[in-house]
């Protein structure tokens, strides 16, 4: 998850910094710190987590009800924020940290460099999906309970491609982009075919687009087995990659307005684009920006089979003066019921095994997607995609590395550089840094 109406994009100078202190960070064996016991006698008036989304207020209410301790939620504006916060709390002994950190999938390698940083998690067996659990661990040992999953889809608006005269509903949609055999380039010559007929683009961003297909790959950026980052100027899977999507933007594919810009709403209620490669997390995001725009669906074709986007888990800071109830508490918002609760509040998918089968999650239809049960749609994604939900390598430095990437295909959509001006401006930027990069 990378929240919910609150997201927005991480700034390259927020990029740059990540880089710089994931370049410097100690590394850190073993597993996390161990909590006290939570007793009658430890308990506190009050909990705070830090995250950047709405909570169920019915979920913290009857946390308080059963625990008799108030659940106080330290809010941010978005993820790049608390992400700050708590990478300053980390440099400094846990000073201005929360009992209970959210902390999103991209920088969770970052966070976890010091693994002694964070207390030690309960198995709970069966709760999630495997991949989820394996994700949340370091060094095999639990750090991280967690939330939503973000299997892809495509949102599409039906009317506009309708209008077009491309695809007139679900199926000849997913027909459009490629079928069961779709991949990155069918959906790109989809959106050439698209908007050389429309009076609107085809998709609002393709550097969101690229991030969806940099989560496909198996190691993007960084070696798995040094942690160290390949050398941008000789990563070809990335290079080609990027010229695949730059090249797109320059034909005009995509408005250049991504999720987080300041005309990413107005842009849904001008009609500006007919397509957001939207993670289950989106969906909601979607429908509050396209409120009162018909004609919004979530196609169950994706290319290349489908994958991952997003993603969070709460997780204890072991300076914290309350673990045993941190951790307690981080078991209670990860809870199947409280996964439903969360579902209903924001959108978000849920990792939780018993949470994606429950009919309150498939069988729910949303009037916003025309009454489809995205609960089935996004399960069906997530199923499809198979063992590639779980993501590729994240080093330290994927979340700032990607950033740096993206902004590239930003430069090309603003009409500032070529494609290959944009790659070879991602190249000096990567530079210098001055990592020491994998062989």
């Amino acid at each position: 998850m990378i929240s919910t109406h609150k997201r927005v994009g991480t700034l390259a100078v927020a990029a740059a910094a990540a880089l710089t202190l994931a370049s410097c960070s100690g590394g850190g064996g073993g597993g996390g710190g161990t909590a006290e016991e939570a007793t009658e006698e430890n308990k506190p008036a009050e909990l705070t987590v830090a995250a950047w989304m709405d909570f169920p207020q019915d979920l913290l209410d009857s946390f308080e009800e059963e625990y008799g301790i108030e659940v106080v939620v330290n809010s941010f504006p978005d993820g790049a924020s608390a992400q700050t916060v708590l990478r300053n709390g980390l440099s400094s002994n846990g000073a201005g940290l929360s009992d209970v950190h959210l902390i999103e999938l991209d920088w969770w390698t970052e966070m976890m460099a010091v693994p002694e940083d964070w207390v030690e998690l309960p198995e709970i067996p069966g709760r999630w999906v495997d991949w989820k659990v394996t994700q949340g661990s370091v060094d095999g040992v639990i750090t991280g309970y967690g939330t939503d999953i973000g299997p892809l889809g495509i949102a599409f608006n039906e009317e506009m491609t309708d209008a077009a005269g491309v695809a007139s509903d679900l199926d000849t949609f997913g027909t459009f982009i490629g079928g069961d055999a779709a991949t990155w380039e069918s959906f790109l010559d989809a959106g050439r075919e698209y908007v050389a007929v429309a009076d609107n683009y085809f998709v609002d961003s393709l550097s969101s687009a690229f991030q969806a297909a940099i989560n496909l790959l198996p190691a993007a950026f960084e070696d798995p087995e040094s942690g160290l980052p390949y050398n941008m100027a000789d990563n070809a899977q990335i290079e080609e990659l990027f010229l695949t999507f730059a090249e797109a933007a320059e034909d005009g594919v995509s408005a250049g307005i991504p999720i987080g810009h300041a005309d990413w709403g107005a842009g849904f209620q001008n009609e500006q684009w007919a397509t957001v490669v939207s993670p289950a997390w989106m969906a909601g995001i979607i429908a509050e920006n396209a409120d009162g725009v018909d004609g919004w669906r979530v196609s169950s074709t994706f290319p290349d089979g489908g994958g991952n986007w997003g993603g969070s888990f709460f997780s204890v800071p072991a300076t914290g003066e309350n673990t045993g109830w941190a951790v307690t508490l981080a078991d209670y918002l990860t809870s199947p019921e409280a996964a439903v609760q969360w579902f209903y509040e924001t959108g978000q998918f849920p990792s939780q095994l018993e949470a994606i089968s429950s009919p309150d999650i498939a069988d729910t239809e949303n009037p916003f997607y025309g009454g489809q049960q995205l609960g089935q749609v996004y399960g069906g994604l997530a199923e499809a995609a198979g063992d590639a939900a779980a993501g590729g390598f994240r080093g330290e430095n994927f979340a700032g590395i990607q950033t740096l990437v993206t902004g590239g295909i930003l430069q090309v959509e603003a009409g500032t550089a070529t494609p290959q001006q944009a790659w070879d401006s991602v190249v000096s930027e990567f530079e210098a840094l001055g990592f020491s990069t994998a062989d």
